[in-house]
């Protein structure tokens, strides 16, 4: 072994003489050493107005250089032409010349842009604030508990003997016209919840947050800081091989949120600008909650022709967390002590038609979930999606609430198909590879949160301001974009926004900018099922993600002048830049954690632009406008050539089965080992046997047919039958048989 690392140093040695290097810039770090480098004197890098005690400490950079980076450094004794040399071998090569020195950071001093920082998850404290109420949150009905200690999805009927697995009542799903939504607990922000308020107030923290309005920004810092890392999906069956595994462009569409001053305490709300009315799954996903934890003679007292009955509305649960800088709630949905954290979240996924043609759901209902595997029609594809579009998010709300997992039920707005049990480690081995690296990983995100937020807040003290982030870029950073909140001039731009589709106080009469051009009309005869992307217009992955840059970050396009940004105050941007250490090597790429001992830290510098303030402003708009337009889907007077193939295919397939979601009319056959307590309704149609050809038999006896005989002509007419009011007389054996019964001493 000795001789072999000896030789390996050798070459190492030779390869820098012949580029003109020296042995000290091009070292060769062993990954087996444990020596860590010693930490340098922190005066040297800061201030000399501050003393030596208040300022964190410094550790000395220790750079791994690659073969191409190697070739990018000059020999010290020669002059650069050109001091940005070496910048195109990539962003680690930059990070080695332009970030020294890098800083511990300490959680008590604020930052100072330009300069780098040092965070580990060993910086972090989780801990719960108050009582838990975990006892009062409900469980799950209909036998559905099973389903948490099986893995894989559970049919709500198998399709091949039309046995039920679970309770025929949670088949059809009630509309929104029909269920009471007033009788549910409404929804409080961040900024009106009194006691998270009173969390911070108590524990000196200086924001608090919800995990609705959080997880979105928590993605974007996740992508700048994660290297590019893809969720794994080797998993599924190589119908999905020539699948694309990057997540979808929704989860990079730029989020917003509102900071609101209270008295010392930041509350971060969700920014609400352009998203002015509930989608169909956001309405319909508060009904099926109660359905999935009622029985069905409790929810059947929150529809509207019943809904006098709840005379009093629960409340919700709710578990808070304080980390750094946070406090932190999460909505608690359902629970199960055998659970190793007792608690779960209840999530009801709309199918990939619902999905893609939101706005006309009523169209696309009729999409069927039929399979397991395959590429459509499938519950394999469902998870897929998932995996690109949700699960991120999903897995920082289950971390905030400190959750076990989640638990799906598969539906397309009329008909419930099946459910499913996913667990927090499932979701950490998708996302991060193990369960060790998601933890580290959530811990830093919050930590970099809180700072950046910071900085934000010290900018703009006792001010409510909107902050917007945006990870995609080129070279993974991520921007900041901090705006002062006009509430007044906000209402009008909200309601005109909602009347005309122009986010602005004063909307002109032009027409609006044209919309990008269909894919339809161009691509006739495209397979929707070819091995592409099905979701992207673009022929080729790697296209899509072009254009959808270019369309982000493009200077050249005129922005419309009339979107609304309160330009009375400045707009400040700020541009976050990181890379990784593991194991004293500073890198680019994707980490995943092999063990415990492994040490792995984020180095990050944040920056302000000194873009002049009109062109500040510009450039703010164009986002906006970006974000009012990012999910603009087709409408129902959208004509059919103007849709996208996959909107095709889906629309074509609903209409076919459309039938399968009517109630049939059959004797509901149940598994009574899945639910011995099975007791239907007695108004439920499709628990009533069908209705027999054959007529009931009356329960008097039969009333004697009167012989036929040949009538003469000379023969009278016969008596008139007696009325139906008049009794005939019985037959002789029931006169003997009421006579016996009838009789005294028998």
């Amino acid at each position: 072994m000795s001789s072999r690392l000896f030789a390996y140093s050798r070459a190492r040695i030779v390869l820098g003489r012949q580029h003109g290097i020296s042995t000290t810039a091009l070292r060769f770090t062993s990954s087996t050493s444990t020596d860590k480098p010693a930490p340098t004197e922190a005066t040297n890098h800061t201030d000399a107005d501050s003393s030596a005690t208040d300022q964190p400490s410094v550790v000395a950079p220790t750079p791994l250089y690659s073969k191409d980076e190697a070739d990018a450094i000059k020999p010290s004794n020669e002059k650069a032409d050109d001091d940005s040399s070496g910048k195109k071998i990539g962003s680690r090569f930059e990070f080695v010349r332009e970030r020294e020195p890098i800083v511990v950071h300490d959680a008590s001093q604020p930052i100072k842009l330009g300069k780098w920082y040092r965070i580990d998850a060993n910086m972090l404290d989780y801990n719960q604030v108050g009582k838990s109420h975990i006892n009062t949150v409900p469980r799950l009905a209909h036998g559905l508990e099973r389903v948490l200690f099986s893995p894989g999805v559970h049919l709500l009927q198998d399709p091949n003997s039309r046995v039920y697995n679970f309770d025929p009542y949670i088949r059809g799903i009630t509309q929104p016209d029909e269920f009471d939504f007033d009788k549910l607990t409404p929804y409080i922000t961040s900024s009106k919840d009194t006691k998270l308020i009173k969390y911070a107030r108590e524990r000196k923290k200086r924001f608090v947050g919800s995990t609705s309005s959080m997880t979105h920004v928590l993605s974007h810092l996740y992508f700048a800081i994660s290297g590019g890392k893809q969720p794994d999906i080797s998993s599924m069956s190589m119908r999905f091989a020539d699948m694309p595994s990057r997540f979808t462009r929704g989860m990079r569409y730029p989020a917003s949120i509102a900071l609101r001053y209270n008295d010392g305490v930041y509350s971060i709300d969700a920014d609400k600008s352009f998203d002015v009315k509930d989608s169909i799954l956001s309405v319909m996903g508060k009904s099926l909650e109660k359905l999935l934890t009622s029985t069905p003679s409790e929810f059947e007292m929150y529809k509207k022709q019943n809904s006098w009955k709840v005379k009093e509305i629960p409340e919700e649960n709710y578990h808070y967390v304080e980390a750094e800088e946070f406090i932190l709630r999460s909505q608690l949905d359902c629970r199960d002590d055998r659970l190793p954290r007792k608690t779960f979240d209840l999530k009801t996924r709309g199918s990939l038609a619902i999905r893609m043609d939101m706005d006309n759901h009523e169209v696309s209902r009729g999409y069927q979930i039929k399979t397991m595997k395959g590429r459509m029609q499938s519950f394999e594809r469902e998870y897929y999606d998932m995996v690109r579009s949700a699960f991120l998010k999903y897995n920082f709300q289950v971390r905030i609430g400190n959750m076990d997992g989640i638990f799906v039920a598969y539906h397309n707005t009329a008909r419930m198909f099946g459910f499913q049990y996913i667990s927090r480690r499932e979701m950490d081995e998708v996302l991060y590879g193990n369960e060790l690296t998601g933890n580290h990983m959530f811990k830093m995100i919050l930590l970099l949160l809180g700072k950046m937020l910071r900085t934000v807040t010290d900018q703009y003290p006792e001010t409510d301001v909107r902050v917007t982030f945006n990870s995609f870029t080129p070279d993974h950073s991520l921007n900041m974009w901090v705006e002062v909140i006009d509430d007044e001039k906000e209402a009008i731009a909200v309601k005109m926004y909602q009347e005309t589709g122009q986010y602005s106080v004063n909307p002109t009469p032009a027409a609006p900018a044209p919309a990008e051009p269909t894919p339809a009309a161009s691509t006739d005869g495209v397979d929707p099922f070819a091995t592409k992307d099905p979701l992207s217009t673009k022929p080729t992955e790697t296209d899509a993600e072009n254009a959808l840059l270019d369309e982000l970050l493009d200077g050249d396009v005129d922005p419309v002048e009339d979107v609304y940004v309160n330009a009375d105050h400045p707009i400040q941007h700020y541009r976050m830049e990181s890379f990784s250490t593991l194991n004293n090597q500073d890198t680019d790429d994707a980490i995943t954690l092999r063990d415990q001992t492994d040490e792995w830290s984020i180095n990050w510098s944040l920056k302000k632009s000194t873009t002049p303030p009109d062109e500040m402003v510009r450039q703010y708009r164009q986002l906006r406008l970006k974000q009012s337009t990012f999910f603009e889907r087709p409408s129902a007077d959208t004509p059919e050539e103007e849709l996208a193939p996959l909107v095709k295919v889906l629309r074509r397939l609903s209409r076919r089965n459309m039938w399968m979601n009517k109630t049939p009319r059959e004797r509901v056959v149940v598994n009574k080992s899945r639910i011995p307590d099975y007791a239907p309704l007695k108004h439920h149609r499709a628990d009533r046997p069908a209705k027999s050809s054959s007529p009931k038999p009356r329960n008097r006896s039969p009333r004697p047919k009167p012989k036929t005989q040949p009538k003469p002509i000379t023969q009278p007419k016969p008596m008139a039958q007696p009325k139906p009011s008049e009794k005939t007389d019985p037959s002789p054996a029931s006169n003997s048989s009421s006579d016996q019964s009838s009789s005294p001493g028998v």
